[in-house]
């Protein structure tokens, strides 16, 4: 298939949420290059999805995408030696357009594997250590991370891969545009939230002496456009249940958005009367019902706002119209959730008529402002 236009403002998740066959990825790497979507974002699950392996799939197949590894969580659960080896290596393997994502993980992951919750002392010494084992120096140590004495990665980089880091909450977004060279904010962000959103990290960016547009700041779409109904279901409205389950994330998407939290506890029973007996999971997304005719009802009972606002849905017209409401609203690159890329051929063609042209400009490196 012959790559159409690039749009580096535009990226796609591979392998979305907890999967079990991970060859599926290699269709959607080549569906990825094929649209012209600029850059790859490997999700890590701990099963049979390691952004590791899947980062190298990804450089071999598309050597011109960016890369992202969108995003590393649990931190504590790897060396910041082999995090920073990944990175170079990844980044070594497809001239330099890899960009390292990073997320808090969870609570009950953390419990589960023993390690410490992640706060923002770990967060800054993680990423603060990573970028001078990129830079090749000689790190001396101690703290939440561990004891490490002259700890060296041994490898020279032409430009030391950007940090995107993922936030929510007011003091987050701050905090990251201080820090971070690149931003991911939530799914069912609705464009008002954007909005917000990128103005309290540009803020955080002003009040750390940093340029505020040097941060980019990407947003996560989940889109169903141009697709069945079990797919509308399966993409949207499962994976907004996932959400529903863990109740910190749920009620920070509320906040965000300025959402009624008092319907949540009413729509939580419900789902838990919908799954019967739990699954036995850590992840959230394998916990769930796949059952259509649940999903069906579940859909029913999410007010239509919050998945017309929150999402991009409909016809490829629409999708397209979703993306630049958060455009509008001061992002600076769109990543898809859902919708396998294959699906996303209206959107993108659609997308190709409005799109600004000043788009041009931005990197296939995910995580920097200019080149």
């Amino acid at each position: 298939m012959q790559q159409e236009k690039l749009f580096p403002e535009l990226g796609a998740y591979m392998l979305p949420g907890h999967i079990y066959e991970p060859l599926e990825a290699i269709e959607e790497i080549r569906a990825t290059k094929a649209l012209g979507i600029g850059s790859t974002w490997v999700a890590e699950r701990f099963s049979a999805k390691n952004c590791d392996v899947m980062s190298g799939v990804a450089a071999a197949l598309a050597p011109d995408l960016g890369i992202v590894a969108g995003l590393i969580q649990n931190l504590p659960l790897r060396h910041p030696i082999v995090t920073a080896g990944y990175g170079a290596t990844v980044a070594k393997l497809n001239g330099g357009k890899f960009a390292l994502g990073i997320g808090r993980g969870t609570a009950s992951f953390s419990d589960a594997t023993g390690t410490a919750r992640i706060n923002f002392k770990i967060l800054g010494d993680w990423i603060d250590v990573l970028r001078r084992l990129w830079r090749n120096e000689i790190v001396n140590y101690e703290g939440p991370l561990g004891s490490f004495s002259n700890l060296r990665l041994g490898v020279e980089l032409e430009r030391t891969p950007p940090i995107l880091v993922a936030s929510m909450g007011e003091k987050t977004l701050k905090w990251a545009g201080g820090i971070a060279d690149g931003v991911l904010l939530n799914s069912l962000w609705t464009p008002e939230a954007v909005e917000r959103s990128v103005k309290l990290v540009r803020q955080g960016a002003e009040e750390a002496g940093r340029d505020p547009a040097s941060v980019r700041v990407w947003t996560i779409l989940m889109t169903a456009c141009d697709v069945s109904e079990e797919d509308y279901l399966t993409w949207i409205v499962r994976r907004i249940n996932t959400y529903l389950m863990f109740p910190a994330l749920f009620d920070g998407i509320c906040d965000g958005n300025h959402w009624d939290k008092s319907l949540v506890p009413g729509l939580r029973s419900y789902l838990a009367e919908l799954d019967g007996e739990p699954a036995d999971a850590m992840m959230g997304d394998e916990a769930t019902t796949r059952d259509y005719d649940k999903l069906r009802r579940m859909a029913e009972k999410y007010p239509r706002g919050w998945i017309e606002k929150g999402c991009a849905i409909g016809s490829g017209a629409d999708g397209a119209r979703a993306l630049s409401q958060r455009f509008e609203a001061g992002a600076n690159s769109v990543l898809f959730h859902g919708s396998h890329p294959r699906d996303l051929r209206g959107v993108v063609t659609e997308w190709a008529k409005i799109r600004p042209s000043h788009l041009d400009s931005l990197p296939i490196n995910a995580g920097f402002m200019r080149a």
